[in-house]
């Protein structure tokens, strides 16, 4: 099986979102094997250090099994099991811990990534398109407002609750209900931190037009440029999530 070169962020993250991905789209199924840990640095034109350290993200996340002299298997197709222990940690604290939360980003960047796929694909998508796209329709509401003004209180709390309400509504057209109960348990923990990061006006329209973008591909039934999209979003704020001091 071919996999397409990445180049973007450290070679391990890179084989272990695209990993990530061909299990949870069922590329590669529960009871498969990987490509050995050789065959995939060749692929991804990386180090064997690289591979290792990608297996072990995705063993952690539940995802696959890795044993000694053997190729790794592929032990789920779903992040069950990582959400539910993720949950366990975060409900055991009082204040959750950066790392507990850049868990959760990556548990909403993988929900939403899954549920963008599925949803241009569905041909009863259009109610959910249409609720995604009144989302951006008010955000572009309020970009005159705090032009004239940009500290307009009303005006960024309208963009950010829409904002919010348009990745809970994408999340939420995923079909797991149990993922998706557990992620609106831990979500208000997660939207606490991502309130703190800030946008200056160029980045709001940005966002408002890629928003408006996903919409019309999603609509479309544009699978890979839906996915594309989201991605480029999600990295943008997970980027922004990083440089935070929690």
């Amino acid at each position: 099986m071919l996999i397409p070169p990445i180049t973007t962020e450290t070679k391990s993250t890179q084989i272990a979102n695209k990993l990530e991905e061909m299990i949870l789209s069922k590329k590669f199924k529960a009871g498969d094997t990987l490509p050995s840990q050789h065959e995939l640095a060749q692929q991804f034109s990386a180090s064997s250090r690289s591979v290792r350290e990608a297996f072990k993200n995705l063993e952690a996340k539940g995802l696959i099994q890795v044993s000694q002299g053997k190729r790794a298997l592929v032990k789920s197709n779903n992040l069950d099991q990582f959400v539910e222990s993720l949950s366990m940690s975060m409900l055991s604290k009082q204040v959750p811990d950066k790392k507990l939360l850049t868990d959760l980003m990556q548990v909403r960047t993988t929900m939403e990534v899954s549920a963008t796929r599925e949803l241009s694909r569905s041909a009863s998508r259009m109610l959910i398109v249409r609720s995604l796209g009144r989302c951006v329709t008010k955000m572009e509401n309020t970009i005159p407002l705090l032009e004239e003004n940009p500290k307009d209180v009303d005006s960024l709390r309208n963009f950010k609750q829409n904002d919010f309400e348009f990745h809970t509504t994408l999340i939420k057209s995923n079909d797991n209900i149990i993922l998706t109960s557990i992620y609106e348990n831990l979500s208000p923990q997660l939207y606490t931190a991502l309130d703190s990061i800030k946008e200056n006006l160029a980045e709001k329209k940005k966002k408002v037009n890629e928003y408006r973008y996903l919409v019309e591909a999603l609509e479309n039934g544009q699978t890979d440029l839906a996915v594309a999209l989201t991605l480029v979003n999600l990295t943008n704020i997970s980027d922004k999530f990083d440089d935070l001091n929690l």
